[in-house]
């Protein structure tokens, strides 16, 4: 059995930190080297990195098996394998980040006319679908869903006449107004 198996064992055995202090300094400097140049392939901060491949490094002491082959392999997969995890973490974390100001960007683009005449539409439509008939409202939904009448009333089973005018009496109960007064941002 070669050295670094005998100071794996008796490390796993015993925890004695002698033999964990060597392995250190044995494969320590490999370890951070190779998590240095795989966070820089994966575009991850090196200082996330770094802490990972302590912890990784004891980790791969306290579980590796003696008889399944070499240590440094052993030890390299599971740095590449945490790598990569933390690697897709980050990747989504920006991918949200993007996604989160691109749409923030969309609502400061817009005019404050048209985000106020967007509001007062929204609210008009919840005091009538507060207000509207269990039919009524059943047709709002769907024709809301598919924006369209025949749609709806495919969904109803319905005709799509009786979807657009129970939808118009919705608007009609409220200030005789049009379908098209409230459903035009």
């Amino acid at each position: 059995m070669s050295h670094t198996k005998n100071l794996i064992k008796r490390y796993q055995e015993t925890g004695c930190e002698d033999s964990f202090n060597e392995l250190y300094g044995m494969y320590a400097e490999k370890a951070f080297n190779f998590a240095k140049k795989q966070s820089y392939l994966h575009w991850i901060s090196r200082q996330d990195v770094e802490s990972e491949a302590n912890q990784i490094f004891f980790q791969a002491v306290k579980i590796y098996d003696v008889g399944i082959g070499e240590f440094e392999p052993f030890l390299y997969l599971m740095l590449r394998r945490r790598i990569l995890t933390i690697g897709q973490k980050e990747i989504t974390y920006q991918h949200y980040l993007k996604r989160c100001q691109f749409y923030g960007r969309a609502e400061e683009d817009e005019k404050p006319e048209d985000r106020a005449i967007k509001k007062e539409q929204r609210q008009l439509l919840l005091e009538l679908i507060a207000n509207a008939t269990i039919p009524s409202r059943q047709a709002l939904v769907a024709f809301a869903k598919s924006y369209s009448f025949r749609e709806a009333a495919k969904q109803l089973g319905t005709s799509d006449k009786t979807v657009k005018n129970r939808i118009e009496k919705i608007a009609a109960e409220r200030s005789k107004l049009t379908l098209n007064d409230y459903l035009t941002a």
